[in-house]
């Protein structure tokens, strides 16, 4: 398959039978992944800004775009995706979406938006992580920030307008993403 990307892809997430490509300062790329031997080009958002990561959920994306913010794509027709709404945050990174919110961290730290209405993001809560908040993991309560030199952060989101830090635990070396499975953090 030739690939109509041109930047580097920095992450992307498998939904269904597609696979959305955080293609920086290309946009997101969509491919049909349903058979794995030969992908499929569908579709591509374009942005002027730099996408870093990309998160799925329904019919959205929500796209960590460095320079725009949070971006809430329309996939629906995965050959045209639309911009629905964004949310204004300088310098987003990671996304992870989970029920009514996404999760985007930033140079500051962790910001939590509202998403229920894809039109008009809303800011909920936010919490300064002291380190560049690089990318992140949500599991039940708990978002898993992977924190630049600063190693690991554990904040509690079960009250999504007051974020309470919970933990941290260094690194041997400068901490880019973290991935959740059962008791771990990796």
């Amino acid at each position: 398959m030739q690939y109509p990307w041109h930047g580097v892809a920095w992450s992307a997430v498998v939904s269904g039978n597609y696979t959305y490509v955080a293609d920086g300062d290309d946009g997101i790329v969509i491919v049909d992944t349903s058979n794995p031997s030969s992908p499929t080009f569908k579709g591509k958002y374009y942005t002027s800004g730099s996408i870093y990561s990309v998160a799925v959920s329904g019919n959205y994306a929500y796209a960590a775009d460095f320079t725009k913010g949070l971006l809430v794509i329309d996939i629906s027709n995965s050959f045209s995706p639309v911009l629905k709404g964004s949310y204004n945050t300088l310098d987003a990174d990671g996304i992870a979406v989970s029920g009514n919110y996404a999760y985007v961290t930033t140079y500051r730290g962790l910001e939590i938006i509202d998403i229920r209405r894809p039109s008009s993001p809303v800011l909920k809560g936010s919490y300064d992580t002291v380190g560049y908040a690089d990318n992140i993991e949500v599991s039940g309560n708990y978002v898993y920030v992977a924190n630049s030199i600063l190693g690991l952060a554990i904040i509690d989101i079960s009250n999504p307008s007051s974020p309470i830090f919970k933990g941290s635990s260094g690194t041997d070396d400068y901490s880019t993403d973290v991935a959740v499975s059962g008791n771990y953090a990796m």
